[in-house]
């Protein structure tokens, strides 16, 4: 079983966002892990919600992953909710799951870019 990597908590103190989406994936033959999260503002937050419950979250997790092969850890949170978790191989990352994760990963390097137009 592959160890989870922890949370990279970089929310500031002040109230969680309406919606969190945090995307990590590990593994590989280089074995580094990458993290992607995506903090959307509470306008956005029911287009999210949507792409969060179209997840089928309780069939994740079913199968091990290949040598050297990458999975993925995904985690998302919304107010008043629990968070929901999965741990993907790679070959899993498909449909909904696969639209989320890049949903994530385009926020994020969005969010690093100053440049980048106003959402």
């Amino acid at each position: 079983m592959t160890e989870k990597p922890s949370p990279d908590p970089t929310a500031p103190s002040a109230a969680p966002p309406a919606v969190e989406v945090d995307v990590a994936r590990t593994g590989g033959i280089a074995g580094m892990t990458r993290r992607w999260s995506a903090q959307p503002p509470e306008a956005e937050a029911s287009e999210w919600i949507t792409l969060i419950d179209r997840c089928p979250w309780s069939e994740a997790g079913n199968r091990e992953p290949m040598p050297d092969g990458f999975v993925w850890f995904i985690r998302a949170t919304w107010s008043g909710t629990g968070p929901l978790e999965a741990e993907l191989p790679d070959d899993e990352v498909v449909g909904a799951w696969r639209e989320l994760v890049d949903a994530v990963r385009d926020w994020s390097r969005q969010s690093a870019d100053p440049d980048r137009p106003s959402r």
